[in-house]
């Protein structure tokens, strides 16, 4: 991985002077029947799900501990917990009020989360934690991490471990694409400013473009098309809101039999294209990591994206998966993404993802924003006769290399019985 500058983040000093933003609550209509979803199982993070829960014997002592690492001595942990008080009323906006701490217990409470998120963030420090918790105990703290209502202000964690910046890099590039690529914040170039928290941070991660190998790989020819011929193709697109929202087109498989084939973009859930030549297709669509905590990270993002603190409301994540719900209606259509690499996972079978993205609600909340030109190019592709009628003749004839061989020598066969034919007729002269 390249050298990381680990510069002190901005966010600690600067963030008085910004906007005070809220933790809203997921709404009851939401959260209806999907507890397991959407509070904490194992590890409560906050004033919301902290007095009373279940796990807090097994929990307290571990954060206690993790504290007792970070802060190795009493001078450091007050003047931590100074740093905390001087900005307590900021906390207290942050999650309501809570009211039912005083500034000494919420400043106390805010310092131990902190730790414990920064030791579930650094990936090299997670043995312990194992150790305390086992590993289903882990597994289950880890979606714990992922939920709305589980979250803490991001800037407590830039406030007790200094090499911030390299700290969240690792966390989400490894989440994010499997390894340690992720070289700069998603976030520094686009606003400036910091994330709320850790789940905002998270979906920026996914929503907002990276440089990859991926995106590079591009062939040539097809973004000198995209750059030449695309504004062309704009002007068909449709222009009704109802024609736009529409989701029409066919799943995975069915745009196989159409002659579209697939190709991974890159890992940004926006980045989705779609060429279309003569008698050939690509949708090129971004890679995706699926386990067992996605249904609960992907849902409480969801639910980040419809709440009153989202600061970016384009609705990325949302609308990525309304745009996949309608690609995948069954096994085979995982099996396609899979094969082309668009899909990973490490559920046991295709059934459970297919069921994954059954039970992520999106509300039918999507914009107009992405992937409206993607949907109408590839309804013009399916719609054209000529181009599908060619697919067809494909996906059903020349299968097999050795029809393709047959054919190539009946047309061989062909060729030298007209040119016998021609010069019998047409005898050469000396």
């Amino acid at each position: 991985m390249a050298e990381i500058d680990d510069e002190t983040p901005r966010s600690a000093v600067s963030a008085s002077i910004q906007p005070l933003w809220r933790l809203h609550r997921v709404p009851a209509h939401v959260r209806q029947d999907k507890k397991y979803i959407y509070e904490p199982a194992m590890v409560p993070l906050g004033p919301y799900h902290q007095k009373e829960h279940p796990q807090l014997h097994l929990v307290e002592p571990l954060k206690n501990e993790l504290l007792d690492m970070v802060c190795t001595d009493a001078v450091r942990k007050s003047f931590l917990l100074s740093k905390i008080c001087e900005r307590i009323h900021e906390i207290r906006h942050f999650y309501g009020g809570a009211d039912d701490y005083d500034d000494k217990e919420l400043s106390e409470m805010m310092l131990r989360d902190a730790c414990f998120l920064k030791f579930v963030m650094d990936a090299s420090q997670t043995n312990l934690i194992r150790q305390r918790l086992g590993m289903s105990g882990q597994s289950f703290m880890f979606g714990d991490t992922l939920m709305l209502e589980n979250q803490i202000p991001l800037w407590l964690v830039s406030l007790i471990f200094p090499n911030y910046k390299s700290l969240m890099c690792h966390f989400l590039s490894d989440i994010v694409f499997g390894d340690d690529r992720m070289t700069q914040l998603p976030w520094e170039n686009r606003w400036g400013v910091e994330p709320i928290h850790s789940l905002e941070a998270l979906i920026h991660a996914y929503v907002v473009p990276h440089e990859t190998h991926e995106i590079s790989s591009t062939p040539k020819f097809l973004r000198f098309f995209n750059r030449c011929f695309q504004p062309k193709l704009e002007k068909k697109r449709p222009t009704t809101l109802w024609q736009k929202l529409n989701n029409s087109f066919r799943s995975a498989t069915d745009l196989k039999a159409k002659g579209i084939h697939f190709r991974r973009s890159s890992n940004c859930l926006t980045d989705i294209q779609f060429f279309s030549f003569a008698f050939y297709a690509e949708l090129r669509l971004p890679f995706f990591y699926i386990s067992d905590v996605s249904k609960v990270f992907f849902s409480n993002a969801i639910a980040f994206e419809m709440s009153p603190e989202a600061r970016d409301p384009t609705y990325g994540m949302t609308t990525y998966f309304t745009f996949m719900k309608t690609l995948i209606h069954n096994v085979n259509d995982v099996k396609v993404l899979r094969e082309k690499g668009i899909l990973y996972s490490l559920l046991t079978r295709d059934e459970e993802v297919v069921e994954l993205f059954k039970s992520i609600d999106t509300y039918g909340l999507a914009t107009t924003i992405y992937f409206t030109g993607v949907k109408a190019r590839i309804e013009e592709h399916c719609n054209n006769k000529g181009r599908t009628w060619m697919a067809d003749l494909i996906n059903t004839k020349f299968q097999s290399p050795w029809t393709v061989m047959a054919l190539a020598a009946a047309a061989f066969l062909l060729c030298l019985t007209f040119l016998q034919t021609y010069y019998t007729i047409n005898p050469a002269t000396n």
